[in-house]
């Protein structure tokens, strides 16, 4: 297919973090001290195969919006209303990078919107679901070599290696944030999804640790670990435990985080896994291109309590071969689908249909 052509005015530009999709144009959005971030995006680019900028808007199919909405509202909203006028000026639809944690509502029919979270419940017109971008594990830790591993017998391994430790401080914040929630869910069973990503991993690895079916593989941490801001050590070293946690288990728990989302679900692909997918209503990227059952176990957030039964009934069931074949469609999806260089051409194809 033909690039999409975006329009950027040069005088946008500022200080801050811009996109990560003006990356091959304005380079690394990210410094070293932000160290995983820099690693990624210094390793891997958007393939420019599928979309292109121009500073003249008379070539362009759409108007790019340079920097993250959520940026714009907190530092720059000036930015953000020059650019929707200039698209209306000119007739032109806009292309807005929404991806956050927290995502924004967005107004106007004519602005398309880059997501990478919310709720499969509630409905956003215009909204193209991405993944979040992640390294390639197997490339920064293994030298690519990709370590298969054999099915045994009995009970299996369930990895995990996160946030998941609150002080008391942080729990009764937590409780009071989440109230509204809680009510809100035991009238509307859905909306229980929305509680906060720590919370479905603490109440998931109760259920786990409780379980004689299943054995827990685990390495708490007390904070974000990916961030040099939060993390509670060494930030290479967290990250060798983390990838020790996913290829010593049979199976690697994914539980959303902050946003509806999870980069881990990625990375545990990178590495060649099989994850177990904790589904709160997620939007998951590509599902229309992706069959998501050729390498993962997704479990609906209203059968948590369930989970290690479905786990050990699925390990039971499973053939040598076709666990290992997981294995390698794992790995094939994230680096066909889901790594940086891979996954613009999916998003392009999706924005221009519903562009049409």
């Amino acid at each position: 297919m033909n690039p999409i052509v975006l329009y950027v005015n040069p005088l946008w530009r500022r200080k801050g973090v811009h996109s990560p999709l003006m990356q091959p144009w304005w380079g690394n959005p990210y410094e070293k001290i932000s160290l995983f971030s820099w690693e990624m995006f210094d390793a891997y680019s958007f393939n420019t195969a599928y979309y292109t900028l121009v500073d003249d808007i008379t070539k362009a199919d759409m108007v790019f919006v340079p920097y993250r909405h959520n940026w714009l509202l907190k530092f720059d909203r000036n930015l953000l209303e020059e650019c929707i006028r200039t698209a209306e000026e000119k007739n032109l639809p806009i292309l807005l990078d929404g991806l956050a944690d927290i995502e924004y509502p967005v107004g106007g029919k004519n602005i398309f919107v880059l997501r990478c979270g919310g709720y499969r419940f509630k409905t956003e017109p215009n909204s193209i679901h991405i993944p979040l971008a992640t390294d390639d594990l197997l490339e920064r830790t293994r030298a690519g070599q990709l370590s298969i591993r054999k099915k045994k017998e009995g009970k299996p391994t369930i990895g995990f290696a996160a946030w998941t430790k609150m002080s008391l401080k942080q729990r009764l914040v937590t409780m009071i944030k989440e109230l509204s929630i809680s009510v809100r869910g035991v009238f509307d069973e859905k909306y229980r999804a929305c509680r906060k990503g720590i919370l479905w991993r603490r109440e998931v690895i109760d259920i786990i640790r409780r379980s004689p079916l299943v054995a827990l593989n685990l390495r708490e941490r007390r904070s974000f670990s990916a961030n040099p801001k939060t993390a509670e050590g060494d930030m290479r070293k967290l990250q060798e435990e983390m990838v020790n946690t996913i290829l010593e288990s049979d199976y690697a728990l994914d539980v959303r985080g902050d946003g509806n989302n999870s980069a881990r679900l990625h990375e545990i692909l990178s590495l060649g896994r099989i994850p177990v997918i904790v589904d709160t209503e997620r939007n998951f990227p590509f599902k229309d291109k992706v069959d998501y059952s050729s390498f993962s176990i997704i479990i609906d957030f209203r059968d948590v309590h369930r989970l290690p039964e479905i786990v050990a009934e699925f390990h039971k069931n499973v053939s040598p071969e076709r666990y290992e074949e997981m294995q390698r469609n794992a790995r094939e999806a994230y680096v066909k689908y889901f790594r940086i260089d891979a996954m613009i051409r999916f998003a392009i194809e999706e924005l221009l249909r519903i562009l049409k």
